[in-house]
């Protein structure tokens, strides 16, 4: 069975980009049970190195989980255990054994929560995009150039658009190429050592459905290459 029941839990869709599974799906949770089924598949490593683009951190603290890594049995912390408010789940998915050392770009880092240690990992971020980044600490960076095994690239649409008094707007084509053009090569490179890409919509934070749909419609087919 599988992921098959996050089709109508999570609005799963399934593409392909340069022979990788791109995985698109409406709230963030929801990713944990797609790694866990990819790593019993022998696609991802377990636990899983993260590269993340996402404007919020989501790493608060989680209440007690069960711990029990078998895909039902993550759905089934997703949906009781986890925040509904998608705020959690790295926290979480380190803590289950899912996930190692996770480093975000595009996070607001007015937010003051990382990097964060949880356990023997760390969770890293950036405002900056890959293109134009300073220096960074030697473990930080150790997640960026990892090459030992697949990494997870996972991708919150909410990454680009930005908060303009009461409203969200989505990034158009001549904000996009201005904040991601220098950064198109690092990201074929992370696509290059994903075993997984996996894209939440999350529409409440990008501003609606319109938005989200937008914004999937200009990353789909700038960065990764697909015809949606």
């Amino acid at each position: 069975m599988g992921i098959d029941e996050l089709v109508a839990l999570d609005g799963l869709k399934q593409y392909r980009c340069q022979d990788k599974e791109v995985l698109l799906h409406e709230d963030h949770r929801w990713v944990l049970p797609m790694v866990a089924d990819a790593q019993e598949r022998g696609v991802l490593p377990r636990p899983v190195r993260v590269v993340l683009f996402d404007r919020h951190t989501d790493a608060a603290e989680p209440g007690e989980i069960s711990c029990d890594m078998s895909v039902a049995g993550v759905i089934d912390s997703c949906k009781r255990e986890l925040s509904h408010h998608d705020d959690d789940w790295i926290v979480a998915g380190i803590r289950m054994g899912l996930l190692a050392d996770v480093f975000i770009f595009g996070v607001d880092d007015r937010m003051g929560d990382l990097p964060k240690a949880v356990g023997e990992y760390g969770i890293f971020g950036r405002f900056e995009m890959p293109g134009k980044i300073g220096g960074l600490g030697v473990r930080a960076r150790e997640v960026l150039d990892w090459t030992e095994s697949p990494i997870l690239l996972d991708i919150d649409l909410d990454c680009f658009a930005y908060a303009y008094r009461d409203r969200v707007i989505a990034w158009d084509e001549s904000v996009f190429d201005s904040e991601f053009g220098p950064s198109f090569p690092a990201f074929q490179t992370f696509i290059e050592r994903a075993g997984l890409i996996t894209v939440c919509r999350e529409a409440g934070c990008c501003g609606g459905e319109e938005n989200a749909d937008q914004i999937w419609q200009l990353f789909s087919t700038r960065l990764l290459g697909l015809k949606t």
